[in-house]
């Protein structure tokens, strides 16, 4: 026990999140040793949320702090790791639940692995969710479509080049010295990571490193939220070049194509010494549409939830459209 590295637990909150309570649940489930790690909020201001979680997790006999300041996600976290008295900041957010080994099982890696200074994983949906929040998390978890760190199956740690800190416990003093952007939001911990990387440290994955992350249980929130992501991944991107990466535009790129070709069709324009025909782009854009039927097949053979499959057909538009409109505008707003 007395070999057990201290911990700081960050979280940046607004204080207004019905789920701060599962998370301080979980906090006190925490298999560590209580006097080896610290909770730690920074909210925008008092609420009762935070006052009455806080409280529980000091009756709990849980290291509690809190702070205020209205600022950025980011900032408040720079805030959190510069109040932290551990020698590695785990962050989460306001609506997650950790799994009881996610301290212990991610100091294990790191100390396994003394060429990395930072180390994340899963992040999968509550079992609790509404039919629309799981669809959204099944369609995260597809390892045709998203990032592994969502999916299972991945039996070793790895090598990354990112982690949500929704779950990412790292090195107070990379967090001190890379530090995360002061105003961007969401996408500062992106931003962060691309930094960590240029800096010369490396990140690691790993499949037992675990949190459960509430989505989105809504259409227009998931709409908003995809918006955000598409918003400041064009600004990541303008901030650091190298990070472009073509399959961001994918959807923008085959909408434009499309609309060319319906216009190109009804002006009976011709490519190539060829009349275009309207049924091209009828046939194509049936296809994407029949793509996402397909997909919500698969999600309800998957899960055997009728309501499931029926909204993951809606989800992937609204991930594509959301995101996509995000990154036009992101690109065309003036900073």
């Amino acid at each position: 026990m007395e070999n057990e590295p201290y911990v700081s637990i960050v979280i940046p909150t607004t204080g207004n999140v019905k789920f701060i309570r599962g998370l301080v649940e979980s906090v006190i489930t925490l298999d560590y040793p209580r006097e080896k790690f610290e909770l730690i909020f920074i909210g925008d201001s008092p609420t009762k949320l935070i006052e009455k979680h806080s409280n529980l997790a000091r009756k709990a006999g849980i290291n509690t702090i809190v702070e205020y300041k209205s600022v950025a996600a980011g900032q408040k976290r720079n805030i959190g790791s510069e109040m932290a008295k551990g020698d590695f900041i785990a962050f989460t957010d306001d609506d997650t639940i950790l799994r009881e080994d996610w301290i212990r099982n991610a100091i294990k890696h790191l100390k396994e692995n003394e060429d990395y200074v930072g180390v994340g994983g899963p992040n999968y949906t509550p079992r609790e969710e509404l039919p629309f929040a799981k669809a959204v998390g099944r369609i995260f978890g597809s390892k045709f479509l998203f990032s592994f760190r969502y999916t299972i199956g991945h039996a070793k740690a790895k090598e990354i080049a990112h982690n949500p800190t929704c779950n990412y416990v790292i090195k107070k003093t990379i967090v001190n010295e890379i530090k995360f952007h002061d105003t961007l939001w969401p996408g500062e911990d992106a931003e962060f990571d691309i930094r960590v990387l240029k800096a010369g440290y490396k990140i690691l994955y790993a499949p037992d490193v675990v949190v459960w992350h509430h989505r989105r249980s809504r259409p227009t929130a998931f709409l908003r939220q995809m918006f955000n992501y598409g918003k400041t991944r064009a600004q990541v991107t303008r901030m650091h070049p190298s990070s472009f990466d073509p399959r961001y535009f994918v959807f923008v790129f085959a909408f434009l194509v499309l609309i060319s070709l319906y216009y190109l069709s009804w002006n009976e324009m011709e490519i190539l010494g060829y009349k275009l025909i309207i049924e091209i782009p009828h046939f194509l854009l049936g296809s994407y549409f029949g793509i996402l039927g397909i997909a919500g097949l698969l999600v309800g053979y998957q899960t055997k939830k009728f309501k499931q499959g029926l909204y993951a057909p809606l989800v992937l538009f609204i991930q594509h459209f959301g995101f996509s409109l995000g990154l036009v505008f992101g690109f065309i707003k003036k900073t």
